[in-house]
Parts: structure tokens; C-alpha cells; sequence
């Protein structure tokens, strides 16, 4: 008895040989059954490698990874992980916007030249081909939704990938404004801000046939930030702000925000600035403080009191939120106004602000590329000082010419010609696929749940 319990407990713990090892067993026992039958050994003892490789069936390079990898106190190997390859959080997805331009673009080929409605795995295998993207497809559909894309639902499941109405309207608004503003003559300046390192890196932006090197800005001791304006005449004198990065002294403060950026605009944009002109700059949250911002839900009873007195309503502490919020509702302006529009507008001149996700449309952008790439080049060992990356920034902005500006101009001219049509044609091939999806999902709704899970598949 004693010994027929012992033979069950060591049978107990035998062991599970999975799939791989039986096949590569079953190799092996083949393998020798065919040496038996020729009478033989293929392969001598001194060729132990390439014996290895005859009876289990792996590659020399498989078997040599093996024999490098550590084993435990008793000899055994570790199992591979399970988890697989991590890609990064999306929060985390380094994508320029020259390669989500190139995303936006690669969905309107899609529709216009393939006549297709795209799906994030056919997408997916199209951007690969034109930049570098080691993402997955549910990393590709959460940075659609960042871009302002959304899945348009048709019927049932069906759905199509469409730019969301906003962002078209947006984008339209701000073509038909500039379009005006050009028509009547008017002179367009275009203002921004970028950093400047003694340290820099060469990567894809937007640029021009001009340009013929790329940079972008890297973490560095010494890093300036450089805010200007400028128009097809080149940049605006006087309007050139340049200090550095991280400090806490002077009049600005190691960073550009709102205090700063308003300061800068009183004092060097502003008396500057030729009558009459027209300002464009993009949506950075130091451009966009709200001027008489409305309270929400959520603000506090003297919070709402504060702006409805300012805006002359009446109203007493006695009330209760809900109903100082329904008169913050009644007497609400239906559009946001912001603190820099109006000091821009209240010295003559006109605002535009750029469409979201459109920083193409801002030849600024071309200029602080080269800048920078003139920093670059004379930046051989990476290591300037701050006063000399100062003094090297300074002679690379002078070197920005007036025919380069006029060379931006007409790169942008271009873009917004494209969008513009290209918005125009999506308008009625999107409408018309719609029409036919729903067409089809009438006909046949059984398809439509198997054809559209493939836009829906992870990584």
C-alpha cells in the first residue's frame, strides 16, 4: 500500500507537455528512427550544433539564443512572458503634427482617390507606408479622436470615419476670413512661439524646398524662448522677444504664459504693428484667456453674483445657484470673447485664430525652422553657452530673408487652396457614402455587423 501511494503521488506530479515540445519530440524520435533505418549518424559528435538543429527541427539561431539563456537553481529554463510587446500609453504617443498632417491627408486619399471608406487597419497599413508609426490600431483610433475625427454611425454597427463637424467648420471659417483678408490687400501677421535649445536634434516639420534640414527641440541646461511675429515681408521689427528658459527673475518669468504673452503684446507687438492689420495666431491656452468668462455649474454662489453684477443684472445673495445660473444662461454672450482679441482689437486691428490641428497653415513655422537649423550648424559639440546660444539665435533671425518669408507665404497660399477644395469635395463624397451605407444596411443587415467589427479590432 505504502508503495502504490508513493507511485500516485509521483504521478501526481508529472507534468503537462504542451504542443511545441510534443512536435519537437516527435522530430527527434523521427529523426532517429531514420538514422536507425540507414544505419548511421547523420551529423558526427564534434558537429553538435548542427545535430542539435537536425533532430529538433529549430534554427541555429533559435538553439544559440537558447543556450545563452539563464536557467534556475535546478537547471530549468524561465517561461517567456505572456504579455507580449508594451507599446506606450496614448497619452504618452510621440506624433508630430507634420506626421498627424500626414494622417489627415492619407484619410482624405482614401475617399477621394481610393473611393473607400477607410477602417483603422487599412489606415494603419497606409501610414506605415509613408512615416514611422509602431502603434497599434487602438492607439491609431484614440489618436483619431485626439486629431477631432469620429466614427459616424450609419445604421445598426456601420460606421465611417469622419472629421467632426466642428473642426470642419472651423477650418472653413478661417479659409473664407483670410481668403477676404487677402483679397482686400490687408497685411497678415502671423505670431508664435518656439524654444531654442544648445542642444538640438534633426526631426520632420513643416517646411519648404528651401529648408533642406529639420529640427525640434530636446531637453538642454541652456534653452531660450523666442516669440515673434512676422508677415510675407519678413518679421516684424521690434516685435522679437528672447529669453531664457527656467528663470525666476527679470520681467519674464522662465515661461511664456498669459502675463507674459500680454505683456509682450502691449509692449512690442502693438506699437509695432502697421495700421490696420491682421493677426493670426493658433489656440495655446496663454492666447485664449477668456475676457468676462461665464460661470458654470459648478462656480461658486460669489463667483455668479460677481458676473452678473458685472454684466448689470440684478440679483441677491438670497437666491439660490440654480436660479443664478438660469439669468448667467439668459443674459450669456452665444460666443466666447477673449482677453487678447479685444486688446487687439482695441488698437484697429483684426483677429484670426487658426483652426484646430492646422499649425500647417502658420508659415512661422517654416521660419522657426530654419532658425533653428542655423543654430544647429554652428552648434558642433552641443554644449553653447547660454550667451553664446543667444548670440547665435540672434544672427540665425536675421538670416530669416525676405525672400524666404515670401517663399512661406506662398507655401501656405497653397495649403489653404487645398483645403479649401479638398473640404469641398469631401463634403459630397462623405454625404454620399453615408447614403449608401445606410442604403446597403437597409438591404442587408446581416453584413453590416460582420463588415464593421474591422474597425474595431485592438491592437
Amino acid at each position: 500500500m505504502a508503495s502504490t501511494s508513493s507511485d500516485n503521488r509521483q504521478r501526481k506530479k508529472s507534468f503537462i507537455i504542451r504542443r511545441q515540445a510534443r512536435e519537437m519530440a516527435k522530430h527527434v524520435l523521427s529523426m532517429c528512427e531514420e538514422e536507425k533505418r540507414s544505419n548511421h549518424f547523420t551529423f558526427t559528435v564534434n558537429q553538435a550544433l548542427d545535430r542539435a538543429v537536425y533532430y529538433t527541427g529549430l534554427s541555429k539561431s533559435v538553439l544559440s539564443k537558447i543556450k545563452k539563456e539563464p536557467t534556475d537553481q535546478q537547471g530549468h529554463l524561465k517561461s517567456p512572458s505572456k504579455k507580449g510587446k508594451k507599446y506606450p500609453r496614448v497619452k504618452d504617443l510621440n506624433v508630430d503634427d507634420f506626421d498627424r498632417q500626414v494622417i489627415h491627408r492619407c484619410i482624405e486619399e482614401f475617399y477621394l482617390t481610393k473611393k473607400v471608406v477607410p477602417t483603422c487597419k487599412k489606415l494603419l497599413l497606409a501610414l506605415r507606408e509613408k512615416i514611422d508609426f509602431p502603434w497599434g490600431v487602438t492607439s491609431l483610433r484614440k489618436l483619431l479622436k485626439q486629431m477631432g475625427y469620429k466614427w459616424q454611425k450609419c445604421h445598426s454597427k456601420r460606421r465611417i470615419l469622419i472629421e467632426r463637424p466642428n473642426i470642419i467648420y472651423a477650418r472653413s471659417i478661417y479659409l473664407r476670413k483670410i481668403r477676404q483678408f487677402r483679397q482686400n490687400d490687408r497685411q497678415i501677421f502671423f505670431l508664435d512661439e518656439t524654444w531654442i535649445d544648445n542642444n538640438l536634434t534633426y526631426k520632420k516639420c513643416w517646411r519648404d524646398d528651401k529648408i533642406n534640414a529639420i529640427l525640434t527641440d530636446t531637453s538642454s541646461s541652456n534653452r531660450l524662448i523666442l516669440v515673434h511675429a512676422g508677415s510675407r515681408s519678413g518679421f516684424l521689427d521690434g516685435a522679437k522677444l528672447l529669453f531664457k528658459a527656467g528663470t525666476v527673475t527679470g520681467d519674464y518669468h522662465g515661461q511664456m504664459n498669459n502675463v507674459n504673452f500680454e505683456k509682450w503684446a502691449n509692449e512690442m507687438l502693438l506699437p509695432n504693428l502697421p495700421s490696420n492689420s491682421v493677426v493670426v495666431m493658433d489656440n495655446a491656452p496663454y492666447h485664449s484667456v477668456q475676457e468676462n468668462k461665464v460661470p458654470t455649474k459648478s462656480s461658486t454662489k460669489q463667483v455668479m453674483l460677481d458676473w452678473l453684477t458685472k454684466n448689470k443684472v440684478q440679483a441677491s445673495f438670497s437666491m439660490r445657484k440654480v436660479e443664478l445660473y438660469d439669468l448667467i444662461q439668459q443674459n450669456r454672450t452665444p460666443e466666447k470673447t477673449f482677453k487678447m482679441d479685444e486688446l487687439i482689437k482695441g488698437h484697429g486691428h483684426d483677429v484670426l485664430r487658426l483652426p484646430p490641428y492646422m499649425c500647417d497653415l502658420n508659415p512661422i513655422e517654416l521660419a522657426w525652422a530654419k532658425v533653428k537649423r542655423l543654430v544647429r550648424e554652428h552648434n558642433i559639440t552641443s554644449d553653447f553657452s547660454l550667451v553664446r546660444l543667444k548670440e547665435v539665435t540672434e544672427n540665425a533671425i536675421t538670416q530669416v530673408t525676405t525672400a524666404d518669408w515670401c517663399g512661406y507665404d506662398k507655401h501656405v497660399l497653397a495649403l489653404e487652396e487645398h483645403y479649401w477644395k479638398k473640404d469641398g469635395l469631401m463634403e459630397d463624397v462623405v454625404d454620399s457614402f453615408i447614403i449608401e451605407v445606410r442604403e446597403e444596411s437597409d438591404d442587408s443587415t446581416s453584413n453590416s455587423s460582420s463588415t464593421d467589427n474591422s474597425d474595431f479590432d485592438s491592437d
